[in-house]
């Protein structure tokens, strides 16, 4: 079906750019996509992406924990409200960080020659949903997203699963920092004194029912609370993230001892929250301590009902929500013949898209940084003072424009949302409201200077007649763009 070389490029990644050479033989270029290795540009392909812009995740917490506290000290100040919000707005704009990591998932997608990889980073991480919080979690979803699924796309899913459920994001996120064992010292310490602390299920369940064996296991409410208590002890509240650790690390015989601020990021298991004594979780069990959740996540990442689940998911995101029951298992068997390999299953993956005549409605963020880079519009602005590096004011900082336009289409990854992600169906993205919002961009994609005009981007897409038709109608050239990008013919491959 896509023996067009730019229908496809879109079908699986985010097209090609007017500049970029495409491939003579495309399943050389899919191989590249599985096995290359890429750079990250900067705006406009003007040098690499600034090195300082790769925060570590104890970098994002220091700003977070400078932040928070510079905000207690301008509010003891004897200054009007209007000044505190001033200066309190201006902490927030040199310590964020999010907006950094909105410009590289922007930058990675119109710019980067993976694309392939770029979507598939935008699947994975829909399916691992962290959702915003201006206030704080903000912070860190980008660590998830470029520093853990990024990193880790080449790698078995048994990693991917047990460093995306133990990232602070997702600990916050889903409760678990107000997850205390029933029995845990801390439990008891505060029935003394006439507190409750007690189990929080809501990470242990979307772990479960999201992440991986899905409802389709029948596991019971027993396992979901015994899941629950081996996560028991595991994070704590980003507000209060780095504050906590420089307290207890000062305190004599407390549970972090001299461990770094690093090793604390990388395993926040407080021992005082932890349930003691064993689990068993759909018929296993499990020891005590903080290594019986690499158990868990293990058995829920090799389990068959994982490999079902995720197939489907990965046929759908990438085939269409018509994908068949053979094209699914054509994945499914990639899965479970390389336990997981997610090098083999995305493979398998490109392979069966290959083959297929399914449509795919595209997600809003995908189809807005495809019509951006197949019409080849210097949609972000460009800072020559900073090397090529775009989208931030002349004093260092980003701007909030690129967040604010994924906001407006109803499709943003720093979004408060639902743990179960955005709708891969068609009829939840298709609305007079939603197409308006469409209209929108596509007028702005258009004034940022396309150097390809609507009727170039149907000649080169391979549009029906009808389209092309519709095109040729529109009273100016600015119309004829917006035809095009929110013609059936883009907005679905």
């Amino acid at each position: 079906m896509y023996e067009n070389k730019n229908n496809w490029a879109r079908k699986v990644g985010f097209g090609f750019r007017p500049d970029d050479e495409v491939p003579s033989n495309i399943d050389v270029w899919n191989s590249n996509q599985l096995d290359g290795k890429f750079q990250l540009f900067g705006l406009n392909k003007v040098g690499l992406w600034p090195e300082e812009h790769n925060f570590s995740i104890e970098q994002r917490l220091n700003r977070l924990h400078k932040h928070h506290r510079y905000i207690e000290k301008t509010n003891k100040e004897k200054i009007s409200l209007k000044e505190k919000k001033l200066l309190n707005q201006v902490s927030k704009r040199e310590s964020d960080v999010h907006l950094y990591d909105v410009q590289k998932l922007w930058n990675s997608a119109i710019y980067g020659n993976d694309t392939f990889k770029q979507r598939l980073l935008h699947f994975w991480a829909n399916h691992f949903t962290v959702g915003g919080n201006v206030n704080f979690r903000n912070y860190v979803i980008g660590d998830l997203i470029h520093n853990v699924i990024y990193e880790n796309l080449d790698g078995p899913f048994d990693d991917l699963l047990y460093l995306a459920t133990t990232h602070p994001g997702m600990l916050d996120y889903l409760d678990n920092t107000a997850n205390s064992g029933e029995n845990s010292k801390e439990a008891i310490n505060f029935r003394k004194i006439g507190r409750t602390a007690g189990l929080n299920d809501n990470l242990a369940r979307e772990l479960m029912e999201l992440h991986t064996v899905s409802p389709a296991k029948n596991y019971t409410e027993t396992d979901i609370r015994n899941a629950a208590k081996v996560l028991a002890g595991w994070g704590q509240s980003l507000t209060d993230f780095v504050q906590r650790y420089n307290e207890l690390k000062i305190q004599k015989g407390n549970p972090i001892g001299n461990m770094s601020l690093k090793e604390f990021t990388l395993s926040p298991y407080i021992k005082n929250k932890a349930e003691p004594g064993k689990k068993v979780i759909m018929g296993k069990p499990f020891p005590a301590g903080p290594k019986a959740l690499r158990k868990l996540t293990d058995m829920l990442a090799q389990d068959d009902f994982t490999a079902q689940n995720l197939s489907k998911k990965l046929a759908i995101h990438f085939i269409g929500e018509n994908a068949n029951k053979s094209e699914i298992k054509i994945i499914y068997d990639a899965w479970k013949a390389s336990k997981g390999d997610l090098v083999k299953v995305h493979e398998a993956t490109l392979k069966v898209t290959r083959a297929t005549r399914v449509k795919k409605f595209l997600w809003p963020s995908t189809w807005m940084l495809q019509g951006i880079r197949v019409s080849g519009a210097n949609f972000m602005k460009e800072n020559k003072s900073a090397g090529g590096f775009g989208g931030i004011r002349d004093d260092g900082t980003p701007n909030y424009e690129p967040l604010g336009i994924l906001e407006e289409i109803g499709h943003s990854f720093w979004a408060s949302r639902q743990p179960d992600g955005y709708s891969e169906k068609k009829l939840d993205w298709v609305s007079t409201e939603h197409l308006d919002r469409r209209v929108r961009i596509a007028s702005r994609i258009f004034n940022a200077g396309p150097s390809r005009s609507g009727e170039e981007i149907a000649n080169l897409l391979d549009f029906s007649d009808r389209t092309k038709v519709a095109i040729s109608k529109g009273r100016n050239s600015e119309e004829k763009f917006i035809i095009a990008l929110c013609s059936s013919d883009f907005m679905e491959i």
